[in-house]
C-alpha cells in the first residue's frame, strides 16, 4: 500500500493486465434500463465524481456510509464497461466519522488523485485529505488517506487538477485566520507536499472567499478562481498559482467580476492558452442570470466588465456546468426556469461572443423538470450533457444531449435516456470516453433501499453501449510525438508524449541555438501539454526534447506570425 512498494510501472501493467480478457461479452448495455452496477454495498452511496482513465474508461468516486459513517470508495471501469478492482470498490478512506465532498482527477497512468472533506478530527476541525489510487486499484498514499491540510478549525470543498508531473494541486476554503481563506497545496506523484505545510495562501483578503475552482495554467501550475466577500458585495475573483507555490497575479487575486449580487454557483475551464473561462449565476438583474469572463495568462479580463451575458431570459438560471470548445471559447449548460425547469447550453467564442440562439438553445423540449447538468467535450468543437429529468410520477431517470460545435442538438428532440430504471437517479457526472462519446455515473436507487452507484456509456451517434477500441496488449513506451499543428501561429504549442515509469523525467523547448526557452517537469502515462503558454513565442525554427534518464527524444517545431 506504500507508494515506495508499489511502482507505477507494475500498477500500469497490472490495469492493463486486468483488461486482456476481450473475450468476454461487453458489459455496456443497450438497454437503459439495466446500466452498470459499480456499488450495491449496504449503506447509501453518494455524490459521486468521474474522470477518463487514459486508456478508454474511467474512474469514479463517491461517499458511502456502509460503515457507518461516510468514507470514500473507487472504482474504475473498462473500455468495455467491465468494473474493475473490488467488488463495490476499493476504500480510499473508511472513516466511521465524516469524508465528503470528494472531487478528483486522472493520474495520467490509469489511475486517480482524490481528495475530500474530513472530519476524523471531530466537528471542529474539518481537514483535507487525499489519497491516490493505482490503474490497478492499489492505495499508493497513507492508508486512509494523506494530510494535505490539518492546520486546525475548518478546511472545505477541496478542488485539485494535475500538475503534469503525476501530482496535484489542490486548493480548499480555510478558517484558520478566523474568516474565509483560499489555500492551496502540490503533492507529489509519490505523496510529498512540495510547498509550504498546510498550504500557500491564495487570498486572504477581507471578508469571505468561498468555493475554489481550479483548472491547469498549462505550465505546471493552476489559475484559482472563488467567490468573494472583499467589498461588502459578492465578486468573482482570480490567482494564477506557479509550480513553485508562488502567486502570480495581483496580491489577493484579480476581480473578474466586481459584485455579481448573490451568487449560487460557478463553474471554470481552460482557455487552451494558459488563461481560463469562468460562468457564474447572479442576481444583478433581480433574478438570476448568468454571466462569464475569461482572464488571460497573465491575469488580464479579456471580456465585458463584470462579465459577458450567457443568459438573461426570464425566470432563474442556474446550476451552470462548462466545458472547453477547444477553440479557446467554451460550452455552458444550466438549469433554467424560464418556463418550468430544462436544460439549455450556449457556446461562447475566445472573443466573448455567443454563437447560438440567444440566451441559449434547450437541449429538450419534454414538458417534465430537468435539473442539475453535467458536461463533456465530444472532442469536436460540440458537448455532451447529462441532467436529471423529473416523470410524472416524481421518480427522475438519467437523460443525456448531444450538442454539435454549431448549436444542432444530434439526438433526438427530448434528449436521450441513459437510465430508465425504477426508482430515482441523481447527482449525474460525466467524463469522456476519449472517442466522441462519454461515460455518465449516478446515484441510484432502484433497489428501494439505499443509494447505489451505476453508470452507462453513451457514444456520439447517441448508441448505447459499445467498447472503445484500445488494445490489450499495448503498454506506455517511452515517445515523443511529432508537434500538432506543425508550424504553429503565436504562443500555442501542443506536444503529446508518454512515459511508461514515474522516473524524473522533463519535456524542453529549445531554440536553434540550443538555449532554453520553456521547460516542464513530466509525469507517468501519457500527456499533452502547451509548452507556449503563458508567452509569445518569436518566429522561428525550435527543438522539442523529451529525457528521462538515459532516454531522449527530440522534433522540431516551426512558429509563424
Amino acid at each position: 500500500m506504500n507508494n515506495a512498494k508499489t511502482s507505477l510501472v507494475c500498477a500500469a501493467l497490472l490495469g492493463l493486465a486486468l483488461l486482456l480478457p476481450r473475450s468476454a461479452a461487453a458489459a455496456w448495455p443497450s438497454d437503459p434500463s439495466v446500466n452498470v452496477p459499480l456499488c450495491t454495498a449496504s449503506g447509501a452511496q453518494e455524490c459521486p465524481v468521474v474522470v477518463p482513465d487514459a486508456a478508454g474508461g474511467a474512474v469514479v468516486v463517491w461517499r458511502d456510509s456502509r460503515n457507518g459513517g461516510y468514507g470514500i470508495y473507487a472504482r474504475r471501469l473498462a473500455p468495455d464497461g467491465t468494473p474493475l478492482w473490488a467488488a463495490n470498490g476499493v476504500a480510499l478512506c473508511t472513516s466511521t466519522g465524516l469524508a465528503v465532498h470528494p472531487t478528483l482527477i486522472s493520474d495520467g497512468a490509469s489511475g486517480a488523485i482524490v481528495a475530500w472533506t474530513d472530519a476524523r478530527g471531530g466537528s471542529a476541525a474539518f481537514d483535507v485529505y487525499a489519497q491516490r489510487v493505482s490503474g490497478a486499484g492499489v492505495v499508493q498514499w497513507t492508508p486512509e488517506g494523506l494530510p494535505v491540510c490539518t492546520a486546525g478549525s475548518y478546511q472545505e470543498y477541496p478542488t485539485l487538477v494535475g500538475d503534469d508531473a503525476g501530482g496535484a494541486i489542490i486548493a480548499w476554503e480555510d478558517w484558520r485566520n478566523g474568516s474565509w481563506d483560499v489555500y492551496a497545496q502540490r503533492i507529489s506523484a509519490g505523496g510529498a507536499a512540495q510547498w509550504t505545510a498546510n498550504g500557500v495562501a491564495v487570498s486572504t483578503a477581507a471578508g469571505g472567499q468561498h468555493f475554489p475552482f481550479l483548472t491547469p495554467d498549462g505550465v505546471g501550475g493552476a489559475i484559482v478562481v472563488w467567490f468573494d466577500q472583499r467589498n461588502g458585495g459578492e465578486g468573482i475573483y482570480a490567482q494564477r498559482i506557479s509550480a513553485a507555490g508562488v502567486p502570480q497575479w495581483t496580491a489577493n487575486g484579480v476581480a473578474l467580476c466586481a459584485d455579481a449580487g448573490m451568487w449560487d454557483a460557478l463553474a471554470l475551464t481552460t482557455d487552451g492558452a494558459g488563461g481560463a473561462i469562468v460562468v457564474w449565476d447572479d442576481l444583478r438583474n433581480g433574478n438570476r442570470d448568468l454571466y462569464a469572463q475569461r482572464v488571460s495568462a497573465s491575469g488580464v479580463p479579456q471580456w465585458t466588465t463584470n462579465g459577458v451575458a450567457i443568459c438573461t431570459a426570464a425566470g432563474d438560471q442556474v446550476c451552470p456546468t462548462v466545458t472547453t470548445d477547444g477553440a479557446g471559447g467554451a460550452i455552458a449548460a444550466w438549469q433554467d426556469q424560464r418556463g418550468g425547469m430544462a436544460i439549455y447550453a450556449q457556446r461562447v467564442l475566445a472573443v466573448g461572443a455567443a454563437q447560438w440562439t440567444v440566451n441559449g438553445v434547450a437541449l429538450s423540449t419534454t414538458a417534465s423538470g430537468q435539473y442539475t447538468p453535467a458536461i463533456a467535450a465530444d472532442r469536436a468543437g460540440g458537448a455532451i450533457v447529462v441532467w436529471c429529468d423529473q416523470l410524472l410520477g416524481g421518480a427522475t431517470d438519467i437523460c443525456a444531449q448531444h450538442i454539435s460545435s454549431g448549436g444542432v442538438l444530434q439526438w433526438n428532440a427530448t434528449g436521450l435516456g441513459l437510465c430508465t430504471a425504477a426508482g430515482t437517479q441523481w447527482q449525474p457526472a460525466i467524463a469522456t470516453d476519449g472517442v466522441g462519446g462519454a461515460i455518465a455515473t449516478w446515484g441510484d436507487d432502484r433497489s428501494g433501499i439505499d443509494y447505489d452507484i451505476y453508470a452507462q456509456r453513451v457514444q456520439g451517434s447517441g448508441q448505447l453501449g459499445g467498447t472503445v477500441d484500445v488494445p490489450a496488449d499495448v503498454t506506455l513506451a517511452f515517445a515523443l510525438d511529432p508537434v500538432r499543428p506543425n508550424p504553429s501561429h503565436g504562443g500555442t504549442l501542443t506536444v503529446h508524449c508518454s512515459l511508461p515509469t514515474d522516473a524524473p523525467a522533463r519535456l524542453e523547448l529549445l531554440d536553434v541555438a540550443g538555449r532554453r526557452i520553456a521547460s516542464r517537469e513530466v509525469g507517468a502515462g501519457q500527456r499533452t501539454l502547451d509548452l507556449g503558454a503563458g508567452q509569445r513565442l518569436a518566429p522561428g525554427l525550435y527543438l522539442v526534447r523529451l529525457t528521462q534518464g538515459a532516454n531522449t527524444r527530440v522534433t522540431r517545431a516551426a512558429v509563424l506570425r
